[in-house]
Order: C-alpha cells, then structure tokens, then sequence
C-alpha cells in the first residue's frame, strides 16, 4: 500500500495498526505531560518516534500528523469525516458561536456570509486605514521619545505595543470605530481570558466555571470587560446603522434562507468577538515575533529596510506597493513557519479511515502541529535557522504546498489569512522605514503554546530613530 493511498479499515480486521508512539502509564497514558511545555515535548516524540506520532490522554486517542499528503487528506480531500475536536469547546466560554467554534450549517451560513468582506476589493480599501494606523503608531513612538527630552532610546513591550496597533487597526477596518481608548483594557482582559481557556483545554476535570474560585473570578471580570466593548459597538451601529459599508454592516443587514430572520444581539456578538479577538491576535503575535528575529538578525533587518528604501523611497506604503517588497514578505513568511500563528489545528475523526500505513478509528484526534511540521528535518533544511530566502520563488515552488499551514488548511482555513498577511506587511513596512528596533540584551524570550503562539512575557525592544 503506498504512503499516499487513503482507505477505510478493513472490515476483517480485529486491531487497528496504529502508529508509534511512547509508552505512557497505566490508564493515563501521557496525561502527566499536559501540564509540559507542549511545543518542546511533541518536538521530541517527533524526533522519537518519526512523523506520525500516537499518544493517549487518558481514553482519548491522539495522532500528531506531519506528512504533508496527511494533512492534506484530513483538512482538504477529506476533511467532511473530521470536525473539530473537544479541545475547541472552552473557546466558546470567549467566543460563543462564532465563526472559530461554529460547525455544520451554522458555521457555513457565517462564513458564506462573512467571505465578501475578505475579498480583494475590500482590501484595497482596508489597506489605507491600516497604514494610517501605523504612522498614527510612530507618531505616537515619536511623541514619547520627545517628551523624554531626547535622552536614551525609549525601550518598549513590543508585543504589548503590537496588541494594541492590530486592536486598533481591525476596529477601524472591519468596524469603522477607533478603538484607541480602548486598547489596554481589552487586550488586558483578552490576555486573562485566553490563559484561561488555554488552561481549561489542557484540563481533563476542570473546575466548573461557577464555582467561585480566583481563576473563575478573574476570568469572569475579563469576559464582562469584553462583552461590554462588543455589545457597545453594536448597540452604537444599531443607534445609527446608517452611512457604513463595513462587516458590522454587513452581520446586521443579513437574514436567513427566508429571508426574514436577522441576527439578534447574541449571535451578532460571537461574531464580532470572534472577528475583534482572533483578528488582531494572528497579526500581532506574527509582528512580534518577527521584529524579535530582526532583532537577532541585523542583516536581515538592513535588507529589509534596503527594499523598502528603494521601493517606497520614503513615502509611506500602499497596496499597490505590496507586489515591490518581496523581501519583506519572505521575512514574515519564514517567521510564521518558526512562530506559526497557528501552530495547533485539532480534527476528530467522524468515521474510521487510514493515513498511508496507519488506522484512524473513529474517534481519534488527530493534530496538525505546525510548531513541528515547519521545523521537520526531511521537509526543511537546518529547519531551525532564520532564512527568509526560503520563500525565494523558486525554493518555494519546489516544495509541498501542505509543508507551509501557518493559518491552517481547507474549507476551514483563516477567513482573514489575506487579511492579516497584508496588514503585517504593511505594518512592518511603516515601522521599519522610521525606526530600527534592537533587542534588549539579557532576556530570555520563549513561546507560549495557548489558544495561539505567544511569547511567554514581555518582549523588550530599544526603539532606535532613523535619520531623517
């Protein structure tokens, strides 16, 4: 049977050939590693065991997948036999139904609905505001420095400085508010709120959310913050729905199949939480994490700005200047395969089927670890070193699309991917051209594997002005 070949189970057959994997305790399997850091231990079973990897977590089966025809199968040719897994369920304690958690012809009717946003036209149009979010951003950095009386380069969070940059951008994009005054406290709640439900889908008890423990009580704090941010921007659209052709517009204006039933205030919520939370969490921790790199790789960061000097020659960037920086764009491409933003992605089988040599009874989870996929040694060479050439043309043509799933994969793939890789490089055009970021020495800065990929703390970075 060939590695490629896709079959069901046969019939005849009383055990499954499963793939390998550790030996785990009685009962409990690798359970005892759920509170491990799961990027460093899942790139060991790798390195163990080989690219299909099998763990148990008390009942429930798991196959950590990394060949690129698999994970075509299971989120593409095949992806009608697999739904999200279990994992995804304490999602909806932040995000409801929206269009993250959703399935079936909920999750369809959403992202029909959600998609024209997204289109190529919209933007066009998106593009400007988010460029003058940026300059509003380094004008903002310029503003501090001289408040400081021009002393020391100011040294700042810059994933906290990130946060609050996309925050604003998809207020002003996707919902035509400026969302300025409100970006400590929402990225602060948000901060809380995702902890929590990471911690929860690593918990195979976990505490029932009325109880009133500390986590319960901060989380529920964190969650109100949110739901009155969300639920004022609608009931503000709903007071003056007219003059906007953005997506709020377009959640109010939909109806269902009849044609007669809207959206209520709950639905409309999901949504927009959804889009307001996942929208600029891709976007900023991307940033982060490749002004970190930059940070390591000054070479790098001088060609950079090389393209973007001779491309923009000092004026600020458009959409039509995205075609001319494809060296920027290489940059955050190879940064999302070190740093995925995606770096999870969780299927359940909804009947038996087979990967290559393997069985997948029903049941089984099946994991798509972007962290260890992008790092593999047979599909990447020196795979853990900073090489943006990767993404020259002709490197990437010659290798497997599903090598590279930084947003995922399939009908399920980001709605907003296009989105979110033209406002990083848009973002990163307009912060390079005006400062050079350094690394504060000293630090040790590590990922952290929750609902997206973090860093773990803050991220310290002197902003050094540019002459001119």
């Amino acid at each position: 049977m060939s590695h490629t070949s896709h079959l069901r189970l046969d019939a005849t057959r009383s055990r499954p050939r499963l793939p390998p994997g550790p030996r785990g305790l009685p009962l409990l399997g690798q359970l005892h590693e759920l509170s491990a850091d799961h990027l460093e231990r899942f790139s060991a079973h790798v390195r163990e065991h080989g690219d299909t990897v099998l763990l148990r977590f008390g009942p429930i089966r798991f196959v950590l997948i990394n060949r690129p025809d698999d994970i075509r199968h299971v989120l593409v040719k095949n992806h009608k036999n697999y739904s999200k897994s279990r994992t995804y369920e304490p999602l909806s304690l932040v995000l409801g139904d929206g269009l993250v958690t959703s399935e079936g012809e909920l999750w369809r009717r959403q992202r029909k609905l959600m998609q024209p946003a997204f289109h190529r036209q919209r933007l066009v149009e998106f593009a400007d505001a988010m460029v003058r979010c940026g300059l509003e951003h380094v004008d903002a950095w310029d503003a501090a420095a001289r408040d400081d009386g021009g002393g020391a380069p100011p040294v700042v969070d810059i994933h906290d400085e990130m946060m609050r940059l996309t925050f604003r951008v998809v207020g002003k994009t996707l919902f035509s508010v400026d969302l300025a005054g409100e970006s400590r406290e929402f990225g602060d709640a948000l901060t809380v709120a995702t902890h929590y439900v990471s911690r929860r889908t690593e918990t195979v008890l976990p505490v029932p959310t009325w109880l009133p423990t500390p986590a319960n009580l901060r989380f529920g704090r964190a969650r109100r913050a949110l739901d009155g941010l969300v639920m004022r921007m609608i009931a503000e659209r709903r007071a003056a729905p007219e003059g906007h052709t953005d997506l709020m517009d377009m959640l109010m204006r939909a109806t269902d199949e009849t044609g007669t039933e809207r959206m209520d205030d709950r639905q409309l919520r999901d949504e927009v939480m959804t889009l307001v939370a996942a929208g600029h969490e891709t976007t900023s921790n991307a940033l982060t994490w490749t002004l970190m790199l930059l940070g390591r790789h000054p070479e790098v960061e001088r060609k950079v700005h090389a393209e973007l000097t001779r491309a923009l020659d000092g004026r600020a960037p458009s959409f039509a200047d995205l075609e001319s920086l494809p060296y920027t764009t290489q940059v955050l491409q190879e940064s999302m395969r070190l740093y995925p933003p995606v770096w999870m992605v969780e299927r359940c089988a909804l009947g038996d089927d087979q990967l290559g040599e393997y069985d997948i009874p029903k049941g089984t989870i099946v994991g798509v670890c972007a962290w260890t996929l992008h790092r593999l040694p047979t599909l990447w060479d020196n795979p853990e070193a900073f090489d943006p050439e990767r993404f020259a043309p002709a490197r990437a043509a010659a290798r497997h699309r599903y090598a590279y799933v930084p947003f995922a994969a399939g009908p399920r793939t980001c709605i907003g991917n296009a989105f979110a890789m033209m406002e990083a490089t848009l973002l990163l055009a307009v912060l390079l051209q005006r400062y050079r970021l350094e690394l504060v020495p000293g630090q040790t800065i590590t990922p952290d594997p929750g609902i997206t990929l973090r860093p773990r703390g803050a991220v310290r970075m002197r902003l050094l002005r540019r002459a001119g």
